[in-house]
C-alpha cells in the first residue's frame, strides 16, 4: 500500500535551527520598525493638520474675501513645516515671509496684496483714517493704480502733498494720472487721487491733488428692486415622484423674483411663486443670477425664510472680489443706508 511506503522522516515537520531563529528576529524587527515609521508619519501629519487648523482660525477672523483666503491658504501650505511653526510663534517672521509672498505673486491684484498683508498683520498699521498724505506711514505697503494696471509699492517718505514710493514690480507705472490705495484693518481702504509726477528706476513720486475716497469695511444696503433668478445647485433634476408634504411637484428647480433689500453680503428677495419652506430646508445651495447692469452677477448662495414672512433671506457663498466690488458700486449709486436686516 502507498501509506506503508512513506517513511517516518518524511512526515516530520521541519525544525528551527539557529539560522531560522535569526530570520524570525529580523522579520519581527522589520514589522516593528514599519509600525514605528507609520506612527511617526501619522504624528507628523496630525501636527501639520493642527498647524493648518490654527492658521485657518486666524484667517476666519480677518474679514478676507474668497480670493484672499485662497491666497493665504496657498501661502501657508507652501511653507516648510519648520517655517510654519516659526510664523505661528513670531509676528516678525510672519511679516517677513508674507512680505515675500505678496511681493512675488503678481497674479494677485495689488489692492488684494495690500489688503492680505494688512488684514493678516492687523497690528502693523495704526487704526487711523487717512485724511491727508501725512497719515501714510513710512514702510507701509500700498497699491499704485495707473490706467488699468496696478503696482505694489512701499511708502518711503511723505512731504506736504507728495509721496515717495518704491515699486516692487519689474515695470514701473507711467507718469500721469494715478491713484494710491492704502488699507486700514477695521476701517477699510482709502483711495488717494492725484498724479505720478516722476519715475526714476524703482522709485516714483506721487502728488495728491484730488479727493480721498473711503472704501470702508462697513456694509451698506439699498432698497431697490433688482430681478433675481434662483436655480437649485448642483444642477440635478430631482425625481418626479419626490413630492412635498403639500403635494407640490418636487421637480421645480427654478424661481424668479425681485430684491426688497440689497447689500454686499445679503439680500431679501420676494419670489413669485414663493419657494416652499420644505424646499428651502432641504436644499443646501442655490445658484443665483442677479441682473445687475452690463452683465448678471452669478454665484452660489444659501437661502432661508425671513422671519415668517414671504421674503427669502439670501447669503452669497462664493462671491468673487470683482463681483463684490460691482455690487458695492451698484448699491452706492442707489441711495444706500447702513445695512440692517
Amino acid at each position: 500500500m502507498i501509506f506503508l511506503q512513506i517513511d517516518a522522516d518524511s512526515l516530520r515537520l521541519p525544525g528551527f535551527d539557529a539560522h531560522s531563529v535569526w530570520y524570525l528576529v529580523y522579520f519581527l524587527f522589520f514589522i516593528i520598525g514599519g509600525l514605528l515609521i507609520m506612527q511617526w508619519r501619522l504624528r507628523k501629519r496630525n501636527a501639520r493638520n493642527a498647524l493648518s487648523n490654527r492658521f485657518m482660525q486666524i484667517l476666519m477672523r480677518r474679514n478676507l474675501t474668497k480670493g484672499q483666503l485662497a491666497a493665504l491658504q496657498s501661502f501657508f501650505s507652501g511653507l516648510h513645516e519648520n517655517i510654519q511653526n516659526e510664523i505661528m510663534l513670531s509676528q516678525k517672521s510672519l511679516e517677513h515671509h508674507l512680505h515675500q509672498y505678496v511681493e512675488q505673486h503678481t497674479e494677485l491684484t495689488a489692492n488684494d496684496r495690500v489688503e492680505i498683508y494688512d488684514k493678516l498683520l492687523m497690528t502693523r498699521q495704526p487704526q487711523i483714517e487717512i485724511r491727508n498724505v501725512s497719515d501714510l506711514q513710512a514702510g507701509e505697503l500700498c497699491a499704485v493704480d495707473a490706467g488699468k494696471s496696478s503696482w505694489l509699492a512701499t511708502v518711503m517718505k511723505t512731504k506736504d502733498d507728495q509721496i515717495l514710493l518704491t515699486s516692487h514690480e519689474r515695470q514701473n507705472p507711467p507718469v500721469g494720472v494715478g491713484h494710491v490705495y492704502a488699507y486700514r484693518p477695521g476701517l477699510g481702504g482709502f483711495l488717494l487721487s492725484g498724479r505720478i509726477t516722476k519715475v526714476n528706476g524703482g522709485s516714483l513720486i506721487f502728488r495728491h491733488d484730488g479727493p480721498i475716497d473711503f472704501r470702508g469695511d462697513q456694509h451698506l444696503m439699498a432698497t431697490v428692486a433688482v430681478a433675481v433668478h434662483l436655480r437649485r445647485w448642483p444642477h440635478e433634476e430631482m425625481k418626479l415622484d419626490e413630492k412635498a408634504a403639500n403635494g407640490e411637484d418636487a421637480g421645480i428647480d427654478a424661481f424668479s423674483g425681485f430684491t426688497d433689500r440689497l447689500s454686499d453680503r445679503a439680500l431679501l428677495v420676494r419670489f413669485s411663486p414663493s419657494i416652499p419652506d420644505w424646499m428651502l430646508a432641504r436644499q443646501d445651495y442655490w445658484e443665483m443670477e442677479l441682473e445687475l447692469p452690463e452683465k448678471p452677477l452669478v454665484c452660489r448662495v444659501k437661502a432661508a425664510r425671513y422671519q415668517k414672512t414671504d421674503l427669502c433671506f439670501i447669503r452669497p457663498a462664493d462671491l468673487e472680489s470683482a463681483d463684490r466690488n460691482r455690487l458695492y458700486k451698484f448699491i452706492a449709486a442707489h441711495d444706500p443706508v447702513r445695512e440692517h436686516f
